[in-house]
């Protein structure tokens, strides 16, 4: 598992800034970011439940290409979460 870094997180955010065009990335990435790349899965989060939902169906195909992109490993499958909730 390769935890990305802020630098290499900010730079798959430029890279799908840059692909999907400004409009589009601040219609939908809003509070959106990538944390791991475990065994071909690279894990990202959204400011919420229905924004994950439709960053999941709608652009995995472009967050693949931008984190293969950047990390320079393989990416098979791309897994959009929710923001994590705090337990008390």
């Amino acid at each position: 598992m390769a935890i990305l870094t802020n630098e290499e997180d900010l730079a798959v955010q430029a890279k799908l800034n840059f692909i999907l065009g400004a409009k589009t990335y601040d219609t939908y990435f809003q509070g959106f970011h990538c944390s791991e790349l475990s065994d071909g899965i690279a894990i990202a989060y959204a400011k919420s439940e229905y924004m994950a939902g439709v960053i999941s169906a709608e652009f995995s195909g472009e967050i693949a290409v931008a984190v293969e992109s950047i990390v320079g490993e393989r990416v098979t499958a791309v897994l959009v979460l929710p923001p994590p909730t705090l337990r008390r």
